[in-house]
């Protein structure tokens, strides 16, 4: 009897059809926190320091390790030049003052394939003035290195031929409103610095993802004495500059629309 009823008040096993399986779910990854600005700065009784580079930039994980070697070995010799010359300084009796470093990259603009950075950079470590200049990276991201804008032509040759000529009567040009009367007379500052001696920055003045500007920069002592500044001058992309290039560049760049 006990048996009978012991039988009779188990729960029956339920059908397999209603047995309810829950399925693992993977953890869902968090999002990857956009690219954010660096900048880094530093400031006592012996320097002024500072570094920094764009958002876009950071998105690129070798610059940002080729920016910190370089921000670290910076830093490190401008420390080394101050203290050694506050010793030297306080042994003459002299007043002892900061050395000041700075460097940034900027965007300029970019494409899918390409990232242009202008780079600005001065320094005082006494003297009459800090010294300052610009500089240019062009970074492939197809390839994963930089190139130089000489890299973008099918032939290197097409660079002089298309850029050099629109690059001086350009820089003659602003020379002669500096300076108050025509450029030519033989001096040091009179001659047209070549291309590799100057900054190079495609620049994509619209925003939409194809530089249609070319920044040519020349800074001080390059085309002129100090107390000129830079020279930057402005050329606009041309069909025949695009015609130009090797084809896998061809499209992160267009012809600079009329103003």
């Amino acid at each position: 009897m006990a048996l009978a009823l012991a039988a009779c008040n188990a729960e029956p096993d339920a059908p397999a059809s209603n047995v309810v399986t829950k399925a693992r779910q993977s953890p869902v990854p968090p999002p990857v926190p956009a690219p954010k600005p660096f900048a880094f700065e530093e400031e006592n009784d012996l320097v002024d320091f500072s570094f920094g580079w764009s958002a876009e930039a950071a998105a690129v994980p070798q610059l940002v390790s080729r920016f910190r070697e370089e921000m670290a070995k910076n830093r490190a010799q401008l420390l080394a030049s101050a203290r050694a010359d506050k010793v030297e300084r306080e042994k003459s009796g002299f007043d002892v003052h900061q050395y000041e470093s700075s460097t940034d990259y900027s965007t300029a603009g970019q494409s899918d394939r390409l990232l242009s950075l202008e780079v600005n950079s001065s320094q005082f470590t006494g003297g009459a003035h800090p010294n300052h200049g610009t500089a240019a990276l062009l970074w492939d991201r197809g390839a994963a290195k930089e190139i130089k804008v000489a890299d973008l032509f099918a032939d290197p040759r097409n660079s002089d031929r298309l850029l050099t000529q629109r690059w001086c009567d350009a820089l003659n040009k602003a020379r002669e409103e500096k300076r108050g009367e025509p450029v030519g007379g033989g001096g040091m500052f009179d001659e047209c610095p070549k291309l590799d001696e100057i900054a190079i920055v495609p620049v994509d003045g619209g925003q939409d993802g194809r530089f249609d500007k070319l920044a040519l920069i020349a800074s001080p002592y390059v085309a002129g004495p100090y107390v000129e500044g830079d020279y930057e001058v402005e050329l606009a992309v041309t069909p025949d500059l695009i015609a130009g290039m090797k084809a896998e560049y061809r499209g992160s760049f267009e012809v600079a629309q009329l103003q």
